[in-house]
């Protein structure tokens, strides 16, 4: 059975940690993650060796799972106001490294790996702004690779994506 709030976000909703709107999103992000990831978080011998191991099966065993749980136990005590900011940024950031990915080919991924291995030693004061585009454009890279996000995406989805890249243009 694939149910809606992961056992890991359990006890943040009995002590009354989530509120309806987290609840909403967090359900939301578990959806669309599962429903754009091609690529399992964990493969089913995997989840059978750790069942047989331990008696019982994983509760992060999706990428939604593994999402979900994330947002909900690192935001648990931010406002509602950066709830969203976080719930919003992965939620951009996921249709981005599509966008961004589908059509390169591995030149582009050797690139980024390249690009960033040329600055990992530095520390974080000394990097430029360019800097920090590979660092992020590395992290899409990461989600459309280990995730395979697919092209599952609702027309209003995009639409979101695209008028809040408009907005951040203007």
């Amino acid at each position: 059975m694939n149910s809606l709030i992961n056992r890991t976000v359990m006890p943040l909703i009995n002590s009354r940690g989530i509120t309806a709107l987290r609840m909403v999103h967090l359900v939301y992000i578990k959806e669309f993650i599962d429903r754009i990831s091609t690529k399992p978080y964990l493969a089913k011998d995997e989840i059978e060796r750790l069942e047989e191991q331990f008696g019982v099966k994983p509760d992060v065993i999706s990428w939604g799972d593994y999402f979900q749980s994330e947002i909900a136990t690192t935001a648990k005590d931010l406002s509602d106001d950066e709830f969203m900011k976080i719930f919003e940024t992965l939620k951009f950031d996921m249709i981005s490294s599509y966008i961004i990915f589908q059509n390169k080919g591995t030149d582009f991924f050797e690139w980024i790996e390249n690009s960033h291995a040329d600055f990992e030693m530095k520390d974080a004061d000394q990097l430029t702004d360019e800097d920090n585009e590979i660092i992020h454009l590395r992290i899409l890279m990461n989600y459309y690779s280990e995730l395979g996000i697919a092209d599952r995406f609702f027309e209003s989805e995009l639409n979101w994506h695209s008028s809040f890249s408009e907005a951040l243009a203007v």
